[in-house]
C-alpha cells in the first residue's frame, strides 16, 4: 500500500525565548530610539553607503554655507554702521541748536535722534536716519549759509551740479534737486525755512515719493 505525502508543509518548532530581567520588554528595531543616529548595517564600501554619506556632507555643508551668509550679512551691517558713526562717536541728541525741519507726523525721538555728521573742527551738520519706500535715506541739516539767503534757489541749484542733482522737482513751490549714481543711491539737495537740507539714499526712489515725503517737511525744532 502507497501512503501519499502530505500537501502541506512541516510547522517549524518554535524558537525558545531567552529569559529577561523582570520590567523589562524586548528590544525592538522599531521602538528603539537612539540618541544619535544607528549605524547602517550595510557594508562600509556599499553603494548605499556612500550615497547616504554623499547626501549627508551635502546637507552639512549646506547649513554651514547658510549660517556663515548669515555671519558675514552681520558682519557686513556692522562695518556700515561703525563707518557712519566713525564721525560721531557721541550719544545721539534731540536739539542740534538750530532750526532744524522733520516730516510731519513724526519727532526726532521717533527718529532716533540727530547725529553730527560734520568733521569737529567744521560748523556742526546734524544728521537723522529715515526710510522711504522701505529704503534707508538720511538726512543732514545745516542752517542756510548767509550767501543762499539771496537767490536761494540759484545757490541751490549751483550746489546740486556738484553732485550731479540735476532732476528738478516741485515740492509745495520747493525747489527739490535730485541725482542719481550708476550703482543706484541717489542724493537730494534742498532748501526750506533757512535750513540747508543734503539727502541720501541707499538705492533710487521714485521722483513722486521723493515730492511727497519732502514736501512734508516742516519747520520745527524737536
Amino acid at each position: 500500500m502507497e501512503f501519499k505525502k502530505s500537501s502541506s508543509k512541516p510547522q517549524p518548532h518554535p524558537k525558545p525565548v531567552s529569559a529577561q530581567p523582570i520590567g523589562t520588554l524586548p528590544v525592538r528595531e522599531t521602538t528603539h530610539i537612539a540618541p544619535t543616529p544607528a549605524k547602517p548595517t550595510y557594508p562600509k564600501n556599499s553603494p548605499t553607503a556612500k550615497k547616504r554619506r554623499s547626501t549627508e556632507h551635502f546637507l552639512l555643508t549646506k547649513v554651514a554655507a547658510i549660517t556663515i551668509g548669515i555671519a558675514i550679512i552681520a558682519g557686513g551691517y556692522f562695518v556700515i554702521q561703525s563707518s557712519t558713526n566713525a564721525s560721531d562717536p557721541a550719544k545721539p541728541i534731540i536739539d542740534p541748536g538750530y532750526q532744524t525741519v522733520l516730516p510731519n507726523n513724526k519727532s526726532i525721538s521717533d527718529l532716533g535722534g540727530w547725529r553730527r555728521v560734520s568733521p569737529p573742527e567744521k560748523e556742526p551738520v546734524y544728521a537723522y536716519a529715515d526710510t522711504l519706500d522701505g529704503i534707508g535715506i538720511s538726512v543732514s541739516q545745516q542752517p542756510l549759509p548767509n550767501d543762499f539767503k539771496r537767490n536761494t534757489k540759484e545757490h541751490v541749484a549751483e550746489l546740486a551740479k556738484k553732485f550731479n542733482a540735476t532732476t528738478e522737482v516741485d515740492a509745495d513751490g520747493t525747489p527739490v534737486f535730485i541725482g542719481t549714481s550708476a550703482k543706484g543711491p541717489q542724493s537730494v539737495i534742498m532748501a526750506k525755512k533757512d535750513v540747508l537740507i543734503l539727502i541720501k539714499s541707499q538705492q533710487k526712489i521714485d521722483s513722486k515719493s521723493w515730492q511727497h515725503y519732502t514736501a512734508s517737511l516742516s519747520g520745527v525744532r524737536y
